[in-house]
């Protein structure tokens, strides 16, 4: 299998409201157990992105990943929306899909998740575990979600410094994601939406070794495919034989508000 995996590109028809792109590299790992997808509704009113990481010291990983990813894209094409109450219901979903992987194989099976809908009036989002929304405005971050990892607590209580926290072996061990322990709390976070907000979602092999300024730089790119496959291209190339899988999925509106 090619160690860089082709990269996916999805993107928005011209009548819709949001460009998107989702790129993924194997990295130098064996097997690609991230997911990431995108579904927009039959009336290009609205579209939702998910990003998930299987956890590589779980057996079924690979699977929770991908179930977790397909049991949200169906419930929310079932009944589209960018509000908290349908975004939990696709998390619950989800969560319940990925039990179901644990019971089907008789061992723990467990992923991190982050979705986003977008619509042309507002955003919602929600994440468990260390895969991450960060949100940018004209090249600025304006919002990063935090990591449920015992990295982030130690960070908070001046145990770690941002590096150690960003690169130790406390930044893998995560107190929340999906997996068989279903009613996990988490929170849903929605805002209004302008026509300069940009979005991406990326699982730890990606943000652990590309910096926000380049993606910020990145999605104000002509391109977001050959923007973020270069970013994505350059976080297997840091991590110097030592890379994680790479997901990241950035989307821009086309349009403008006001």
């Amino acid at each position: 299998m090619n160690k860089k995996m082709v990269a996916r590109l999805l993107r928005v028809q011209k009548h819709s409201l949001w460009e998107t792109a989702i790129l993924q590299r194997l990295g130098d790992r064996e097997t690609q157990q991230d997911r990431a997808g995108y579904r927009v509704a039959s009336d290009a009113s609205c579209c939702i992105l998910v990003a998930a990481d299987g956890l590589g010291g779980h057996q079924g990983g690979e699977e929770a990943a991908a179930a977790a990813v397909s049991a949200m894209l169906e419930s929310w094409r079932g009944q589209p929306g960018t509000d908290e109450a349908t975004l939990r219901r696709c998390i619950d979903e989800a969560q319940e899909q990925v039990a179901e992987v644990s019971r089907r194989f008789a061992h723990e099976a467990r992923t991190t998740c982050v979705a986003l809908v977008l619509g042309q009036s507002e955003a919602c989002w929600s994440h468990l575990g260390d895969s991450r929304l960060y949100v940018f405005r004209q090249g600025d971050t304006i919002y990063k979600s935090k990591d449920h990892s015992v990295a982030r607590l130690m960070l908070q209580s001046g145990e770690l410094n941002e590096e150690e926290a960003r690169t130790g072996p406390e930044q893998g061990r995560l107190y929340k994601s999906l997996g068989p322990d279903t009613g996990q709390e988490y929170q849903v976070s929605q805002t209004a939406v302008t026509s300069e907000d940009r979005y991406v979602l990326c699982t730890d092999g990606f943000w652990v070794n590309v910096s926000e300024a380049e993606m910020g730089a990145a999605l104000q790119a002509p391109d977001l495919e050959e923007a973020f496959g270069a970013l994505a291209d350059l976080a297997v190339t840091r991590a110097r034989g030592e890379s994680d899988n790479v997901t990241v999925c950035a989307a821009r509106p086309l349009f403008e508000v006001g």
